[in-house]
């Protein structure tokens, strides 16, 4: 049986406020890392707890991209994200590690699919150099 490969790096990207998420691939490596997307309905349905079990079960940093502050479709599933992301930062600082494996990303709802992947890509290369600072 073929062993299935962890991801090293997670985005969650919020698929109802941003639609042009489907042009992206769903997962690539970037400088030996391997970067995997998991859509979700909306940012305020990701809670520190499923941040924290992704952590603990072995994927090494985490991204949330959510639309721009004041543009979510779901009221303030934005806000909501944001606080628990801050959250989870917090609580990776307390135990020592790098609080940067977790990242969220505001994007704005008018840019294009060539946008949204920089962005997604620039998250990635942040949280990825996170990770590689934590093995130095």
């Amino acid at each position: 049986m073929p062993q299935q490969q962890t991801s090293d790096i997670v985005i969650y990207l919020c698929k109802n406020c941003i639609p042009q998420a489907s042009r992206l691939p769903v997962q690539w490596m970037e400088d030996g890392t391997h970067i995997r997307i998991k859509e979700i309905p909306c940012s305020g349905k990701i809670d520190a707890q499923y941040m924290l079990h992704a952590l603990e079960g072995g994927v090494r940093g985490i991204c949330i991209v959510t639309c721009a502050l004041g543009e979510c479709t779901l009221t303030q599933g934005n806000y909501r994200s944001e606080i628990r992301v801050n959250t989870v930062k917090r609580l990776l600082a307390e135990i020592g590690l790098d609080p940067a494996r977790a990242e969220l990303v505001h994007c704005p709802k008018d840019m294009t699919a060539e946008q949204l992947k920089e962005i997604i890509h620039d998250a990635a290369r942040k949280v990825t150099g996170a990770v590689a600072h934590a093995h130095l």
